[in-house]
């Protein structure tokens, strides 16, 4: 018989470890370092890393980003899921700037074709603070960047405090429901 079962195993947290250099061989391997075409990306592949991804669409005029699809790890890190969601939603509740690095990082994405790393700081309700590493490739359709499939590595601190990082509820406001019952 087995122990008590926990609310979340700390198993996945340690599963995004060496995520973005492996995402980052395959996205390179696609188009020889160039932006591969999105049809290009074959999610089998990559299944161990599906959990952590996020792939986004990019709109001009204005630029914004929308998150297309988000991972089941990624919704976990979140505490709901971004799927449908623009980031610059965000940008007025962050306090702690992640959301402002990874709204310019996405746009160097877009600008350059290429890969963008780097990382952000996010701090935990028990007061800790953590680093984020993060991967962003950018993905073409047809000649032109589109969208852009990121990945972020959630195994630089110790999965006791983890679960701390996570907000419980989405901070923006909900819309309200207009449907007439």
């Amino acid at each position: 018989m087995s122990g008590p079962r926990q609310a979340h195993t700390m198993a996945s947290w340690h599963g995004s470890k060496g995520s973005i250099e492996a995402l980052h061989r395959y996205w390179h391997s696609r188009a020889g370092g160039l932006a591969p075409q999105r049809n290009d990306i074959e999610p089998a592949d990559i299944k161990p890393l599906l959990p952590f991804l996020y792939i986004v669409r990019f709109e001009r005029d204005p630029f914004r980003v929308r998150y297309v699809l988000t991972g089941t790890e990624a919704d976990r890190w979140n505490g709901f899921s971004l799927t449908g969601r623009y980031i610059d939603e965000f940008l007025k509740v962050d306090l702690h700037g992640a959301n402002r690095i990874l709204l310019d990082a996405y746009a160097r994405a877009f600008e350059t074709a290429a890969p963008v790393f780097g990382t952000y700081t996010w701090p935990t309700r028990a007061g800790y603070k953590l680093e984020v590493r993060f991967g962003m490739f950018p993905l073409r359709i047809g000649e032109r960047v589109e969208q852009c499939l990121a990945i972020e590595d959630y195994s630089g601190f110790p999965p006791e405090i983890a679960d701390d990082g996570i907000p419980f509820e989405d901070p923006l406001p909900k819309a309200p429901n207009l449907t007439k019952s």
